[in-house]
C-alpha cells in the first residue's frame, strides 16, 4: 500500500506528531518532542515529514542541520516512528528516502542517526535497504529509562552515517539487488538455543580476518519481555564486540537476515557484516 507523505508545516500538525510519539515509545503526556522546535527546525533548513493514512498522521520524520566530527555539513536525522499497526509496510523506506531527496535539495550529501544495534527490523533497515554504515558505538545514550521500549536496557546506539550521493545509496534507491557480503565469513559471537532464549556462549574479540559477522537476536522486544537479564547479557557481550571491533578500523556495512527451521519452529538468524577497509599500499 502506498501512504501520503508530504512536509508538515503547521503547529497542528508538530502537535500530533508529539502525540504520535508518545503512543509509539510510552511517554507521558508533555514528553515527546517539542512542537516549537519542529517548527523552527521546518523553517530553517530542517526537515520534518509525515506519513498518511487518509487524514491520519501514522508516522513521522525529524531532523535538523548540523556538522559531522570533521565539521562536515549533514542532516541530524534525529526521530522516526511508525505506529505499531503500520510497520513492515513501507513507511519508514518511503519516509528516509523523502528525506533524502530533500536533503539532496539543499546540496548536503550527509544524514546521520543513532539506532539501537540489537533491533533487528532497525538494522535492516538502515543498512541493508538504505545502504547506511556505521562505525560508532555510543554508550547508554538516554539512559535506562528511555520509554516504554527502552524500559531496563541501556540505551546504547550505533551511529549510522548515510552518504546518500553514493553509488551504494543510488542503487537502493532504485532496487537494484545487491547481494549480501561476507556470508562465508567467520562469526565472532558463538550462539546457542531457539529463539526467545538464544544466548552468546563465547566471544572472538582479536580476529584477524578482512570481514566478520556478528548475531543479534531476532526480536529483542520479546527477549526483554521474557527474560530480561538474557537481554542484559545480550546488551553486554555485543557492546564489548562491537566496540572492539570498530575500535580496530572495522565498519557496519551490512546486514543479514538467514532462515533456518528447527524441528517445529522456523526461526532466522541476525548478522551484521563487519569489514576492516583495505589497507593503502
Amino acid at each position: 500500500m502506498i501512504y501520503a507523505v508530504r512536509d508538515l508545516t503547521k503547529y497542528e500538525e508538530f502537535l500530533q506528531v508529539r502525540e504520535v510519539q508518545q503512543q509509539i515509545w510510552g511517554f507521558a503526556p508533555g514528553e515527546g518532542l517539542y512542537p516549537p522546535a519542529l517548527n523552527t527546525a521546518a523553517e530553517n533548513g530542517g526537515v520534518v515529514i509525515g506519513a498518511f493514512d487518509g487524514g491520519k498522521l501514522i508516522g513521522f520524520l525529524f531532523g535538523f542541520i548540523g556538522l559531522h566530527a570533521d565539521r562536515h555539513l549533514k542532516l541530524c536525522s534525529q526521530t522516526m516512528g511508525i505506529l505499531p499497526e503500520y510497520r513492515n509496510k513501507g513507511v519508514a523506506a518511503t519516509l528516509k528516502w523523502a528525506q533524502r531527496e530533500r536533503v539532496l535539495a539543499n546540496e548536503i550529501d550527509l544524514i546521520t542517526w543513532t539506532y539501537d544495534p540489537l533491533e533487528a527490523p532497525n538494522a535492516r533497515l538502515n543498512l541493508r535497504a538504505l545502504g547506511g554504515l556505521a562505525h560508532v558505538y555510543r554508550r547508554n545514550v538516554y539512559g535506562e529509562n528511555f520509554g516504554a521500549l527502552g524500559q531496563g536496557l541501556p540505551s546504547d546506539r550505533f551511529m549510522v552515517e548515510w552518504w546518500i550521493t553514493t553509488e551504494r545509496v543510488q542503487q537502493r534507491h532504485d532496487r537494484i539487488t545487491v547481494e549480501p557480503i561476507g556470508l562465508g565469513s567467520p562469526i565472532v559471537n558463538v550462539c546457542s538455543g531457539m529463539t526467545g532464549v538464544r544466548r552468546i556462549e563465547s566471544l572472538a574479540l582479536d580476529l584477524n580476518v578482512p570481514v566478520v559477522r556478528v548475531e543479534i537476536p531476532n526480536d529483542l522486544q520479546a527477549i526483554k519481555k521474557a527474560n530480561m537479564a538474557l537481554a542484559l547479557e545480550w546488551r553486554a557481550k555485543t557492546r564489548e564486540l562491537f566496540e572492539a571491533y570498530f575500535a580496530r578500523g572495522y565498519v557496519a556495512m551490512d546486514f543479514v537476515r538467514a532462515g533456518e527451521v528447527w524441528g517445529p519452529e522456523r526461526a532466522a538468524h541476525n548478522w551484521y557484516v563487519l569489514q576492516r577497509p583495505a589497507e593503502k599500499s
